[in-house]
């Protein structure tokens, strides 16, 4: 090859009315010839057969020279080894984003993203790279296959033994397989969800993606059977399953909005964060309502506020605004309007995100936000349907809506990420008023706004009788109920025993949560202490025999469910009881939004309500 180093690839315009690619030929070639290939410009839907690459970059800065039309073309080396191999299997017509696309045009980057769905699901394969041979890759592949080879049926899969014994090379093979960058790159998502046909290559060993597949859920479900094997293999199930769950999604023909999306992909990497929204939008029912052309101009602060902006004009509901995290980034100084678009999954509830999505449980869902076709009927309405009023004036969001009431009582929070550690789990102490007045006008109705505050099915569990369940929640601290707690160690109560001893002297009402939970005024503070102290002194191995769904249980475990959220109990001024997020403060405002499906909490400021 002559082509002067200096010569660099000049790429021809697309033209975008005919929707075109770039398809990259590969020229054949000796093993160790340097690596030619040809660039065509081509309509997507009217283009010759191609297979399309998945792959991460590698280092940027670790780059080898190939040659396109006869000119320079710096490679990473992932995608120099990956042409090498691609070369030699006789793959030669290929579509490459780091080649097919100009990544020195921002502007065409942007279009080139909304169509890479489409490119994906309409190559006539999809090569899956995980790089070259190392760390006994060729005995992980041969293993994978042994295991998905002609299973007498589903519960009869030939599983090696050398899978169950601990420190050997097949089961250290497979762990370092999927602790390669590739598993945990966001754009995977889209191209392996998308993709019918998928060859998985690493070096010169490959598998076909269902082998992969089968292999993988074989050995996940041994994990359950083998606490060894599952510690061992955790990455192993954590990275396989989210491909696999966004897989199910689209060849069921069920895409996620993009809240969903962003939730399940969390712990997935980008180069530049903004491309960890951009890669799901093309397999996202909603995608299009918070970016319509994804912009390589901007930053990531200005394309999470334009995301939360465009969201707002397009449904004209501000539920959005209460998907507040636990621990806020502080990444992008956002406002705090803004939601936290990657940090989904600590986002306080937990189940909020689910419930705006429309694509969680019954109990949480509702198609006001996301307007999903899978949501149920909504089952928060605070606004009362009404539509959002709101104007924004740069970064600064001004609705129509009344202040309601002052927070002026709240209990203490339990960190939902903390581990077990007596004297520092809370965030916050509590902070009872003096006296707290009651607006539910008695006593029985200011308890039944407690249970359904404090209980995450308030309507039933398991089919308890609502009265036998609301009476069982009255006697959640007597020392019947708190040994049978103590007993129930699987269940993981010891939070809730913590939470309980805690927050006993809180005042709702003219009563103090002992009070309520154990129906006198009897002091129950040793027998709790006692209790959650021995709870956690437990061997790992004592197991116990229990009913699983007796009252006691099933109402512990509802109320168990909220308290591990970090929710604080607050009782307001004029005598409401309700959650909150953990960062509430006694002096916050409680408010309604006109098309806002919650109550919102506000915090005065010097020159404007946060």
């Amino acid at each position: 090859m002559n082509a002067s180093s200096k010569d660099r690839l000049v790429y021809q315009p697309l033209d975008q009315d005919l929707r075109e690619i770039r398809i990259l030929t590969i020229l054949p070639g000796a093993r160790n010839a340097p690596i030619e290939c040809t660039l065509e410009n081509a309509p997507l839907f009217d283009v010759d057969e191609y297979e399309a690459l998945s792959y991460t970059w590698g280092d940027p800065k670790s780059t080898t020279e190939i040659f396109v039309n006869g000119r320079s073309f710096q490679a990473t080396l992932n995608l120099a080894a990956a042409l090498v191999q691609l070369r030699a299997r006789h793959r030669f017509r290929l579509w490459i984003n780091a080649v097919c696309i100009d990544q020195n045009n921002r502007h065409e980057k942007g279009l080139q993203v909304l169509r890479m769905e489409s490119i994906y699901r309409k190559a006539n394969g999809t090569i899956v790279w995980l790089g070259n041979q190392e760390d006994d890759s060729d005995l992980a592949f041969e293993a994978l296959k042994a295991i998905s080879e002609d299973p007498l049926d589903e519960h009869n899969i030939p599983i090696p033994e050398s899978i169950f014994t601990a420190g050997s090379p097949t089961r250290a093979a497979i762990k370092q397989l999927f602790r390669r960058p590739y598993w945990r790159r966001v754009w995977i998502i889209q191209e392996v969800s998308v993709s019918e046909n998928i060859i998985v290559c690493c070096g010169k060993a490959s598998i076909k993606w269902d082998r992969l597949e089968f292999a993988l859920k074989a050995i996940i479900s041994v994990n359950s059977e083998d606490g060894n094997l599952a510690r061992d293999f955790k990455l192993v199930e954590d990275y396989f399953l989210t491909l696999y769950r966004f897989r199910l999604t689209m060849t069921q023909d069920r895409p996620l909005d993009l809240l969903s999306a962003l939730n399940r992909s969390g712990s997935a990497l980008a180069t530049c964060q903004r491309d960890r929204v951009f890669a799901l939008l093309g397999i996202t029912l909603d995608g299009n309502s918070y970016i319509s052309d994804p912009n390589y101009k901007q930053d990531d602060r200005s394309v999470f506020i334009d995301m939360a902006k465009a969201r707002l004009v397009h449904t004209r509901v501000l539920d959005m605004i209460c998907l507040k995290a636990y621990s806020p980034s502080t990444t992008w100084d956002l406002p705090s309007w803004i939601p936290d678009w990657l940090n989904l999954g600590q986002v306080f509830p937990k189940r909020m995100t689910d419930y705006l999505s429309g694509c969680g449980t019954e109990n949480f869902v509702i198609n006001a936000f996301g307007k999903s076709p899978y949501a149920h009927p909504a089952t928060f309405n605070a606004s009362a349907g009404s539509i959002a009023s709101f104007r924004m004036q740069g970064s600064k969001l001004k609705v129509r809506g009344i202040i309601l009431d002052t927070i002026d009582g709240l209990s203490s929070a339990l960190d939902p990420d903390s581990e077990y550690k007596p004297d520092s789990m809370y965030s916050n102490m509590s902070q009872s008023t003096s006296s707290s007045p009651n607006a539910y006008g008695t006593k029985g109705a200011l308890f039944n706004s407690l249970f359904r505050t404090m209980s995450e099915f308030p309507n039933s569990m398991h089919g308890l009788p609502h009265d036998r369940y609301k009476s069982t929640f009255s006697n959640l601290m007597t020392p019947s109920t708190i040994k049978l707690l103590e007993q129930s160690k699987n269940f993981n109560f010891k939070h809730l025993l913590v939470w309980l001893d805690r927050n006993k002297d809180f005042l709702v009402g003219d009563q103090t949560m002992e009070e309520y939970f154990t129906g006198s005024t009897r002091p129950v503070k040793s027998f709790i202490a006692r209790a959650h102290k021995r709870l956690f002194k437990l061997s790992h191995n004592t197991t116990y025999a229990f009913d699983l769904y007796s009252p006691e249980v099933c109402t512990a475990a509802a109320v168990r469910v909220v308290v591990e959220f970090g929710i604080r109990i607050i009782t307001t001024e004029f005598g409401l009881v309700g959650r909150a997020h953990p960062a509430a403060r006694k002096g916050d405002r409680l408010a309604l939004f006109a098309g806002c499906s919650f109550p919102v909490i506000l915090r005065p400021s010097e020159s404007v309500e946060e």
